[in-house]
């Protein structure tokens, strides 16, 4: 293994079975904490490999799913592929699968198996509607968690359709769940002894981030109309609005309506009997936006968002990629920085974005070809040069 800086989970070696996005965002996270994660590989790799065209010669998506791991190429069709799964498994800390409900367990790979081979192994795994109901065994995409969860019933225009949201946001949030329940299990392992199966998943992903939204309806049993501009359950001015050269959003909060008014050069706005209360601001929305975005549309961004923070009110431009690729802060913190891919030399890649003190979560490199490390993690786990070359002569491995 290269040399790297100390991580969180330095010294853990995590199997990684997960395909496309989800399991392995999860587990790429997990080698940004300093995880040894082996991506096992079928032969022909990861069907992401394949699935997304590459973005000038790189595959965008399998890079930024995949980086850090080291890759293992096992045809686990053959009892020899899965000898070499038993004996990893058995000297690993923790195994991650989003495949198919039941394809671990008629591999001989399931929990219960896995289990008997190492007591202390967390096994995570990732599905589309979660362990239990009638749906536990459906399989699913990040599409239809949206439509499933609900997200989709408030995204968009009121009078218009139900729309996904502009990012692969269950897949993304489930990844990340995928990679705390990891973790949490491993901090727990350290008082039992004991590993665990930890279960995620996309729907249950989306339900737990609209929390507030899902509570409110329990409590009122009133549908959330889509959000459109706003929030459905928002009743200040929180909301985009078009200025002449491009978008930007105000969030009113408490006492900011007076800045709002003199920001517009509308002073006498904040004593107007139709605004003067968020109640009545509510009410008369329909005459306030008129005047609001009349004021915006005349002015840049720059020009309404400086004048609104001028008089104290949260307000910030629409950024597309293009604006977060030229901010230095984006740098600054991280969220984008240089990574050294084999094929391309120097190229930029969405960083870590946690922070910590004393053992920062770091790119350890970029996602490695089919296989490419498959003799290497062989050799650590006891296998001769002989025995690997059988393997690879008998299509076991690749």
């Amino acid at each position: 293994m290269p040399n790297r800086g100390v991580g969180i989970l330095d010294g853990i070696r995590i199997l990684d079975f997960t395909q496309h996005q989800a399991g392995p965002y999860g587990t790429a996270l997990l080698a940004d904490f300093g995880a040894d994660v082996v991506k096992i590989e079928r032969p022909g790799g990861d069907p992401a490999r394949t699935n997304h065209p590459d973005v000038n010669g790189v595959n965008a998506f399998f890079l930024a799913n995949n980086r850090g791991k080291r890759s293992l190429c096992l045809d686990l069709a053959k009892d020899a592929a899965r000898e070499v799964a038993r004996r990893l498994i058995a000297r690993s800390d923790a195994l991650v699968h989003n495949l198919k409900p039941g394809a671990m367990e008629k591999l001989g790979l399931g929990y219960e198996d896995v289990r008997v081979l190492n007591p202390r192994m967390i096994y995570a795994a990732a599905s589309t509607y979660g362990p239990a109901g009638a749906r536990k065994d459906t399989t699913g995409v990040d599409l239809i968690a949206q439509a499933e969860s609900g997200i989709m019933s408030v995204t968009g225009l009121a009078d218009g359709d139900a729309l996904p949201v502009g990012v692969a946001i269950a897949d993304a949030l489930g990844g990340i769940n995928l990679a705390f329940g990891v973790i949490s299990a491993l901090y727990a392992r350290e008082t039992t002894g004991r590993g665990q199966a930890v279960q995620v998943s996309l729907v249950g992903g989306l339900l737990g981030l609209q929390a507030w939204e899902l509570q409110h309806y329990l409590l009122s049993r009133t549908p959330s109309p889509r959000g459109g501009r706003s929030h459905p359950l928002i009743k200040t001015l929180w909301q985009s609005f078009s200025a002449r050269d491009g978008d930007f959003v105000v969030a009113e909060v408490k006492d900011s309506w007076g800045g709002i008014c003199r920001a517009i050069g509308r002073p006498e706005l904040a004593g107007d009997e139709r605004f003067r209360s968020v109640g009545r601001r509510l009410k008369n929305r329909a005459a306030l936006l008129e005047i609001l975005e009349a004021a915006f549309r005349v002015a840049s961004v720059a020009e309404c968002v400086g004048r609104l923070r001028a008089e104290g009110v949260l307000a910030a431009p629409v950024r597309s990629y293009e604006d977060i690729a030229r901010d230095d802060d984006t740098r600054a913190n991280g969220y984008i920085r240089p990574l050294e891919h084999p094929q391309k030399g120097t190229i930029e890649t969405p960083g870590p974005f946690l922070h910590f003190s004393e053992s920062p979560a770091e790119i350890r490199r970029a996602a490695p070809t089919i296989g490419e490390h498959t003799a290497e993690i062989l050799v650590e786990i006891g296998y001769q040069i002989s025995e690997i070359e059988h393997l690879r002569s008998d299509g076991a491995i690749a």
